[in-house]
């Protein structure tokens, strides 16, 4: 039975306003324990023409990391050819995608939804948390918030049993699900 797990890239990016709570609080836990000097320096910095420019390209260049990583992930985990994962850019909600045009088992997909979270957010905001480096922190923070399209995905796929087979939704934030019965694991 094919079920349709998507939302639209719409609905998606406003949904994703709830992962701000969580994102906020990491960035308090940094202020707690580093203070607000260093964020203040880093923001100063950002504020000027070069920081800017940096940030800016900075940002683009993690976005592309992000999507990069889900196709690799995606390809490393389910085994497809490179020719089954695209990339691109959905204008109309102004975000990139990564998409694998063949089914693959449910387990290979969330673990390439998960991977740039963990990447190009977790992993950088834990370095920036553990050093002091506001910067690194910031970074990873945005990127957390980058994922919540990802935690969507994940959140709608959390009942669905493994060994499932799931085919990436060619326009939509998420994914059709081919199931084997129509039972879920809760």
């Amino acid at each position: 039975m094919k079920i349709d797990y998507s939302i639209s890239m719409t609905k998606a990016n406003l949904y994703s306003i709830i992962f701000v709570l969580p994102v906020i609080f990491l960035g308090w836990i940094y202020y707690r324990i580093w203070g607000i000097e260093k964020i203040v320096e880093t923001i100063q910095f950002i504020k000027t023409k070069y920081g800017v420019l940096f940030a800016v390209i900075l940002l683009l260049l993690g976005i592309v990391i992000h999507e990069l990583i889900h196709g690799y992930s995606w390809r490393a985990f389910s085994n497809k050819p490179k020719e089954t994962i695209k990339f691109g850019i959905n204008w109309k909600a102004l975000s990139p995608y990564a998409h694998c045009t063949e089914p693959m088992n449910v387990v290979p997909y969330r673990l390439g939804c998960v991977m740039p979270a963990i990447v190009v957010g977790v992993l950088p905001y834990l370095a920036g948390l553990f050093s002091g480096n506001s910067a690194l922190t910031l970074f990873g923070l945005f990127f957390i918030f980058a994922a919540s399209g990802d935690f969507l995905i994940l959140w709608s796929l959390r009942k669905v049993k493994h060994g499932n087979l799931v085919e990436d939704h060619p326009t939509n934030a998420g994914c059709f699900v081919y199931e084997k019965n129509s039972q879920s694991v809760d």
